[in-house]
């Protein structure tokens, strides 16, 4: 059976309506009691204080079929409680239960998603599966919920947002994750100027962006007849920074994913190092980083539809402490004093090496004019002088 959207409640309306639309064909309008409008995780929400539900009648999700449903929530904190929390599938018979137990308290907003796909019913947490259950008498469960160990026995303590319901089609874990991102507010990154989505790349999640690297070894004495040890700590120099993206690519066919991969990772074998940017902000994170490792490509199998690969970006900076400018036209000039040498990335490929002195002047021309984000890498702690017709973004990152 085709998929079929049969409920689309964003929970988007005002304050004192008693009525949360659906927006879907089938039009199931929810009925909110004991609830207010407040603002959510996208626009409005539905909050339940205390106690309070949104019913739909008659139920919407037939469980003879496969099919998805999602829903953006969060717990209020009440007397320290929740401490976790479970998915809970009534199957029949009087005491006919099964359980998912999610360890999050979902203290944060939080996307779920239960999917049947067969006998089959999965649970995901922000697009990564928590656990599973299968129908042990070949029937279908008669419906489902979501609990927690808090102590009280009604409903409420919740907020809910973004409520959808697919069927037809219990939906993969690499088009959940798509759902999310084409929801939340987008964090777009780019290589070499190149947004990772023009090769339908997406990414899910990341380490060691904003993480510290690890410091080199400071000059340490040792003398026998003191405590402990003397260690030089006036000017800390740093390590590489090791940053890892969790990554899907997607394509439609196997032509088209064959080579939006090759495209992506040939970006990542040229030589010297590939500009990374991640916007999540008014002001961008750049990385001049490396590809160490194999770049791997896990992948199940071909489909004549959409193909989906799981893989990892395993990225080194070997200059992690910077000074990040911007220009806006066809030039820029740095002038800065320096003992020690620094490096200058451009934000067009180009790059000045060894760059040291007093009053020292470098300048780039571009081939053409608009917006530029220029590296200034090594050791800045010790420039002193410095000037630029662009402008300082970030001091030091």
């Amino acid at each position: 059976m085709a998929e079929n959207l049969v409920l689309d409640i964003p929970f988007d309306e005002p304050d004192g309506s008693n009525i949360a639309y659906d927006y879907s064909p089938g039009a199931h309008h929810a009925a909110i009691e004991f609830g207010r409008f407040i603002p959510g995780r996208f626009g409005n929400c539905a909050y339940f204080p205390l106690v309070g539900k949104a019913e739909i009648v008659p139920p919407v999700i037939n469980f003879f079929q496969d099919f998805t449903f999602m829903i953006w929530l969060m717990a209020e904190p009440y007397n320290g409680y929740p401490t976790k929390t479970f998915a809970q599938f009534k199957f029949l018979g009087e005491e006919n239960f099964k359980r998912i137990t999610i360890n999050s308290r979902l203290a944060n907003w939080t996307h779920l998603t239960i999917t049947q796909g067969s006998s089959l019913l999965a649970l995901y947490m922000n697009g990564s599966k928590v656990g599973e259950v299968f129908h042990d008498s070949g029937l279908p469960p008669t419906g489902f919920s979501i609990l927690n160990d808090s102590p009280h026995s009604t409903g409420g303590f919740c907020y809910l947002d973004g409520g959808k319901i697919i069927q037809g089609a219990a939906i993969p874990p690499e088009e959940i994750i798509d759902i999310i991102q084409n929801t939340l507010q987008p964090v777009n990154f780019s290589v070499n100027n190149i947004n990772f989505k023009d090769f339908g790349v997406t990414v899910d999640g990341m380490e060691g962006v904003l993480d510290m690297p690890d410091r080199k070894d400071p000059l340490t004495m040792d003398w026998e007849d003191y405590h402990g040890e003397v260690v030089d700590l006036l000017k800390p120099v740093w390590g590489v920074r090791l940053i890892e993206l969790s990554c899907w690519i997607k394509g439609i066919g196997k032509d088209d994913f064959t080579a939006k991969w090759f495209e992506f990772k040939s970006h990542f074998e040229q030589p010297g190092t590939v500009r990374v940017q991640i916007d999540a902000g008014s002001k961008p994170l750049l990385f001049e980083v490396y590809h160490r490792e194999r770049l791997r490509n896990v992948k199940g199998k071909w489909r004549d539809g959409t193909n989906y690969a799981r893989f990892t970006l395993k990225l080194r900076e070997p200059e992690p402490v910077k000074r990040v400018l911007k220009v806006s036209g066809n030039t820029c000039s740095i002038t800065l004093t320096s003992r020690k040498i620094v490096s200058v990335y451009w934000g067009d490929g180009s790059r000045t090496m060894n760059v040291y002195g007093t009053n020292k002047t470098v300048s780039h021309n571009y081939g053409s004019s608009g917006e530029y984000y220029v590296i200034v890498a090594g050791v800045i702690e010790d420039i002193t002088n410095f000037s630029s017709n662009a402008i300082v973004v970030w001091d030091k990152i």
